[in-house]
């Protein structure tokens, strides 16, 4: 199977929000949200906007603060802090932003939220640098942003990951396979993984693995049977005896 990221519908509402994050008008806000269930492809799609803008990307951890935040954020942007001390690290950060223009991506935003210390650092190094700041998170981080007022009216885009329709099952399978799904079993997997685009993509693999087994260029419900679309069956648990 091939290693594309295909412009499904999430794909394409990122796309609008990304040129409208850095085309904006100067002084005006600069932050995006990306929100949405695990499995809906966030993370595919944050990496392939990374790419798209020479973007930093910096992946939170549940044991951050201030500090090792701003520490992790100069070690992508490959600079030693001069200072261990917050506000240099910041000035640092924001000299270096200005000066490249590189958006700043954090991923994991659901481990930050609830820190009020971190989202005001974030804060301010989006508005004495003015690049963007793309943040991305679980479904219900965007009810949380709600609760920093000064936070949330830097939030210029947010952008909804949903479950796929099947009309992005199909074109995921016309662009990925390469082999050809009838539509009676593309239709099987669809709503076996109810639109969850990680799922739709495991599946798509394990069916074209079959088929080439099979020796088919071609593969339908007759030749697929009962096989599992996802994972293998868990082993039995087996009775010791004795105990």
């Amino acid at each position: 199977m091939k290693s594309l990221v295909i412009p499904v519908k999430n794909i394409g509402r990122l796309s609008e929000a990304s040129d409208a994050l850095l085309t904006r008008t100067p002084g005006t806000p600069g932050i995006g949200l990306i929100f949405g269930d695990s499995g809906l492809g966030k993370t595919t799609a944050t990496a392939w906007f990374v790419n798209q803008c020479n973007g930093v990307y910096v992946r939170a951890l549940s044991t951050w603060t201030p500090c090792s935040m701003l520490q992790a954020i100069l070690c992508e942007l490959d600079v030693a802090p001069t200072k261990m001390r917050a506000a240099a690290m910041v000035n640092q950060i924001v000299d270096v932003l200005r000066t490249t223009g590189r958006p700043l991506f954090i991923d994991e935003f659901d481990y930050i939220i609830d820190d009020r210390k971190m989202t005001e650092t974030l804060r301010d190094i989006h508005d004495i640098s003015s690049v963007p700041i793309v943040l991305v998170g679980m479904d219900g981080v965007q009810q949380k942003v709600q609760l920093r007022d000064q936070f949330v009216n830097r939030i210029a885009q947010w952008v909804e990951f949903k479950p796929i329709d099947f009309e992005d099952c199909q074109l995921l399978s016309a662009s990925l396979c390469e082999i050809r799904i009838k539509a009676e079993l593309l239709r099987k997997l669809f709503n076996a993984s109810k639109g969850v685009i990680r799922l739709i993509v495991i599946g798509l693999d394990i069916i074209e693995r079959k088929a080439r087994t099979l020796g088919l260029s071609e593969i339908g419900s007759e030749q697929w049977g009962n096989s599992n679309f996802f994972l293998s069956d868990s082993p039995k648990t087996k009775r010791r005896r004795g105990y």
